[in-house]
């Protein structure tokens, strides 16, 4: 089975580096269609699709995005622990972000790799819509297509609708109803995610936020996914920075 090799993956924290130490020059001299955010995060489980890709303990993340106009491109990347040993993961990414009036889109790609190849890597199609009901409401959906989920041969899809409420004093609450598919051949339980929570944000640069996550996957079922530990009811914490050049170069 084909995996990525370790040197990829230290090519792609090579670039992210550059980009984090060099941005600010950069977007100086490529005009205000041009930007680069960065940030981290800290959270007390790093729960992906409903499940624990941390075996429930914390995860360190990061990650950077070069933005010109609607197009961007960029990576993230966080630890993980699939039970036998510790990895990072790293998504690489690159899309379009349309707006329309109230609605804003994001189309685009997104691959997943692993730097000690504990799991293989692969990558997923995404979109997700927004609709700005209000100046407080936000009520939205994604959608992820998997062509060659885990290099396993056949496809995944998830969808999730959302919904956001921004309260006075900074404080909002949002959350999520999801549905994870996989194709028959995969052998893989299907099964409905769910989440909401609590956050505060001051200046749209750092976050607190609070929140409840649940499945209807059994145990057994699990176990066919991470493990018989990774699923079920928990409540994560995560702060969050997150900001750009163009704050330190005065453009916002």
């Amino acid at each position: 089975m084909m995996r990525v090799p370790n040197s990829a993956a230290k090519g792609v924290i090579a670039l992210s580096a550059l980009f984090l130490f060099a941005g600010p020059a950069f977007a100086g001299g490529l005009g205000d269609d041009f930007d680069v955010a960065f940030g981290a995060a800290v959270t007390s489980d790093y729960i992906s699709g409903g499940v624990s890709q941390t075996g429930g303990k914390p995860a360190v993340q990061g990650y950077f995005e070069a933005n010109y106009n609607i197009a961007y491109v960029g990576a993230w990347a966080s630890n993980v622990d699939f039970g036998d040993e510790a990895d990072v993961e790293i998504d690489v990414y690159a899309g379009i972000r349309p707006e329309i009036d109230r609605a804003a889109f994001d189309l685009g790609y997104a691959h997943y790799f692993y730097v000690n190849e504990t799991s293989p890597d692969y990558g997923s199609l995404y979109g997700v819509a927004e609709y700005y009901a209000t100046d407080a409401l936000t009520v939205g959906g994604n959608v992820y297509y998997a062509p060659d989920y885990s290099q396993m041969g056949d496809y995944s899809l998830w969808f999730e609708g959302t919904v956001d409420y921004a309260l006075p004093a900074d404080f909002g609450v949002s959350g999520g109803l999801a549905w994870q598919y996989y194709a028959d051949s995969l052998a893989l339980p299907d099964y409905w995610t769910w989440n909401a929570g609590v956050y505060w944000s001051w200046e749209e640069t750092v976050t607190i936020d609070l929140r409840y996550v649940g499945s209807d996957l059994s145990r057994g079922d699990c176990a066919l996914l991470m493990s018989r530990s990774a699923c079920g009811h928990r409540v994560m914490a995560t702060l969050s920075v997150d900001t750009a050049a163009s704050a330190f170069l005065g453009r916002k």
